[in-house]
């Protein structure tokens, strides 16, 4: 986790360097659930000399078991603008189902994070009381693999491939500087997992459900 930290806080840095005085800031924090859909694997070991390709596995998220899925993020507008940029990281798990990549592959997860560290696009008209606030964001995975291929275990953080989201919901103001939101998401993306002797690649593509708060301030 220390990697996805250091990677965040540097975003952050170049987000508060770029934005002038007159501002609006809005720091949110959210938990919430998601669902990977069914994804072929391949496993890469070169000293093996062969490839093994898994069709069709299917994952579990335990988006509520330790860690759970939860996510960040801090935007900047310009002051009573509706348009913003955005730092977020998103952390979301997948564990692929038992015996799905038998006999080689006995265990594998991105199971402390398929963490994705975003720089979003944000859309937020207000609509009578409420906020309809529409992402789209890049940025890159910083995968955590768990694994165990041929009873030898390995787990790592890895920076690893591009990292794509979508995502639209509703805001709902409190007061003037609290905000209560929920959102839904899709997420992409491909990472190389590094497992004893090789690796394992993938598209995973999620679904989200997540809500939280948000603190804004800079505003009068």
């Amino acid at each position: 986790m220390r990697i996805t930290l250091t990677i965040a806080g540097c975003a952050l840095g170049v987000l508060l360097a770029a934005g002038p005085a007159r501002a609006d800031w809005i720091a949110s924090a959210y938990l919430g659930a998601s669902v990977t859909a069914p994804a072929d694997l391949t496993l890469d070991r070169p000293a093996a000399g062969a490839d093994v390709r898994f069709a069709d596995v299917r994952f579990d998220s335990k988006s509520f078991a330790s860690p759970p899925y939860y996510g960040y993020r801090v935007l900047w507008t310009p002051r009573d603008a509706d348009v913003g940029i955005e730092a977020e990281l998103i952390h979301l798990k997948i564990y692929a189902r038992a015996g799905a990549l038998a006999p080689t592959v006995e265990r594998f997860s991105i199971s402390h994070g398929l963490n994705l560290l975003l720089g979003n696009v944000v859309w937020r008209p207000r609509l009578g009381p409420i906020r309809l606030v529409a992402r789209a964001g890049a940025g890159v995975a910083v995968p955590h693999g768990e694994s165990r291929v041929d009873g030898v275990d390995q787990e790592q953080y890895e920076i690893s491939s591009a990292a794509l989201q979508g995502a639209v919901g509703p805001e709902i103001a409190l007061s003037r500087h609290i905000h209560v939101f929920a959102e839904y998401k899709v997420t992409t993306a491909a990472p190389s997992v590094s497992v004893a002797g090789g690796s394992i690649r993938g598209r995973y593509t999620s679904q989200h459900l997540a809500t939280g708060l948000g603190v804004a301030w800079g505003r009068r």
